[in-house]
């Protein structure tokens, strides 16, 4: 039954907006933004040997823009596994809803509401409620600067598997181009991430501290990450801090082609 309402949900949201997008009041342009964001490496202390991969693709449809605001309707996907097979790595996770945008030199602003589920064989809850606000900006791009750095931040209840659990996480990144050339560059970095929530669950609170390097480029739009870190690993109740090296791989690409009525 479960997987029936998940499936009707997400057409429903769809065909809504390819309805709206012909209805006689539409816009004349439709925005339809997405974007693939794909990460791989390995975990670090917290799960020695492991490594992790994750997909995320999200399409939307924007019926309304006002300057730099805009309502979007969307759906997320995203494929996890893992090298051990641990069931919190290996999920299908999804969230389905309604966001407003807003999007401009300050960064990427949002407030999302709608239903999360997963769609891998191991879940057996139910479709829960999602709400979430996040946050990102980034200054001097890599490829093109001596001193790139990002921020981004999110807070709310996200994931199908913690229902009413609030989840506040942040990520804050400075680097220093060694080296350039064309489209490639050599960037030391350190970061700090931490996160918090209202359950008290050991995974959600604890910091890391990453400092390594990695090499950056751009193809043609997607910015792609590759590099090694020694990761430090604290959890806020006071147990032991723990070390590792970690390596990755992140890769984003996005679009927002224009459709006419």
């Amino acid at each position: 039954m479960v997987k029936h309402i998940t499936h009707a949900t997400l057409l429903i949201l769809l065909a809504a907006s390819a309805v709206g997008a012909q209805q006689t009041g539409a816009p004349k342009q439709l925005l339809l933004p997405g974007s693939i964001n794909a990460t791989a490496g390995s975990v670090g202390a917290l799960e020695p040997g492991n490594e992790i991969g994750s997909a995320t693709i999200e399409q939307g449809v924007a019926p309304w823009q006002r300057g730099a605001i805009s309502l979007v309707g969307f759906v997320d996907l995203t494929l996890r596994a893992d090298s051990q097979g641990y069931v919190w790595n290996n999920t299908t996770p999804y969230v389905a809803g309604v966001k407003l945008v807003a999007a401009g030199s300050f960064g990427v602003l949002q407030a999302a509401a709608g239903v999360a589920g997963d769609l891998h064989s191991s879940y057996q809850g139910d479709v829960t409620r999602a709400t979430y606000l996040s946050y990102w900006t980034a200054w001097q791009r890599a490829v093109n600067s001596r001193f790139p750095g990002n921020v981004w931040a999110t807070s709310g209840t996200v994931t199908p598997r913690e229902p009413g659990n609030w989840i506040t996480a942040a990520h804050v990144e400075q680097g220093v181009t060694a080296w350039r050339h064309r489209a490639v560059a050599v960037v030391p970095f350190a970061g700090v991430t931490g996160g918090t929530d209202t359950e008290g669950y050991s995974w959600n609170n604890r910091g890391l501290l990453d400092g390594g390097v990695k090499v950056v480029t751009s193809i043609k739009g997607t910015v792609v990450h590759v590099g090694v870190a020694q990761r430090v690993d604290r959890a806020w109740n006071g147990g032991p801090t723990r070390s590792a090296p970690v390596w990755f791989v992140n890769l984003w690409t996005g679009w927002t082609p224009r459709v006419l009525r």
